[in-house]
This record gives structure tokens, sequence and C-alpha cells, in this order.
């Protein structure tokens, strides 16, 4: 019995102490992450806008309650909505500029996709991009044939972007 209660004061302390480097860890690495994370963002602002400063994208105050919206942009005549939406797997991280008068996407730019490889990462590829851009939000969107799982919620994602973009300003 005694050795039991050593054994369960001894699991204890291991467990507290391995939960105490575990949080000291992610606070320690929390603002590095999420200083990458920005930067790899204005990266990817700045490919979709190679003429603009990395400071004329302003964040707007703008609080919504679509949780796939991360954050939104205000930059010359558009709106640029950074958006994170479920797929098969991990689903895409992507920014969809929209024109702040006629509700057109004037640029797409996928960040991120955890889905099937070779199938739902199409949706990285360009020519989405370019099938996506110079439509209406809110209007029809093709999907990517066969990774309609991924691409779906990414045209889901646009189109509530168009409503929030029509209610702005």
């Amino acid at each position: 019995m005694k050795q039991i209660l050593h054994l369960t004061l001894f699991l204890a302390i291991v467990s507290a102490l391995a939960g105490g480097a575990l949080a000291f860890a992610n606070q320690m690495t929390a603002p590095v992450i999420q200083a990458n994370n920005e930067r790899a963002e204005k990266q990817v602002l700045l490919e979709m806008y190679p003429d603009a400063n990395v400071d004329e994208f302003e964040i707007m105050d703008v609080t919504t309650d679509n949780p796939s919206i991360n954050k939104i942009y205000s930059f010359e005549n558009n709106y640029i909505f950074n958006m994170s939406v479920s797929g098969y797997k991990d689903g895409t991280t992507f920014l969809v500029a929209i024109d702040k008068n006629d509700l057109k996407v004037t640029a797409f730019k996928a960040i991120s996709n955890g889905d099937t490889k070779g199938i739902g990462s199409k949706i990285m590829e360009s020519a989405f991009a370019e099938g996506v851009v110079g439509k209406e939000a809110a209007g029809p969107i093709d999907t990517i044939s066969g990774a309609t799982v991924t691409s779906t919620p990414v045209v889901d994602g646009i189109h509530q972007a168009a409503d929030i973009a029509a209610g702005l300003e």
C-alpha cells in the first residue's frame, strides 16, 4: 500500500513538472510563432500586390460572428479577408480581395492547405486563383473537380466574405 502511495505521488509530481515545462515552452514560443505567421501573411499580401508597401494594408477594426474570418484588411479599393475554412483534413487558409464597389474578386492567394496532397492541394495552384479573380464574389464560382471537399468551403468562404464586404462602410 505504501509503495502505491509513493508511486502515485511520484507520478503526480512528474506530471505537474511536465505540464509546467510545456506551459513555459508554449508561453515562450507563442509570440515567435505569431510573428512568423504575420510575416508570412504580409509576404503573401505583397505577392498579391507587388507594387504595394506592407504599411499600406490597414487592419480593419471589425468584429464578425463568422469564425472563418481571421482578419480584414483595407487596401486601396479592396477589402482583403484572411480566412480559414475546414476541408477534408486540416482545411485551407487563404486571402481573398474583394473590390469595395462592385464586390468582384480582385485577388486570391491560398496561404496553407492541409488536405490530401495532389488533390486537395490543387487549391494552392494558380489555376484556381485565375478561375476566381474577376468573378462576382457572391456569384457562382467553380470548384475543383475531384477536390470539392476542399474547394467548396473556400468558395463558401468567398461568398461569406462578399456578404460582409457588402455591409462594410
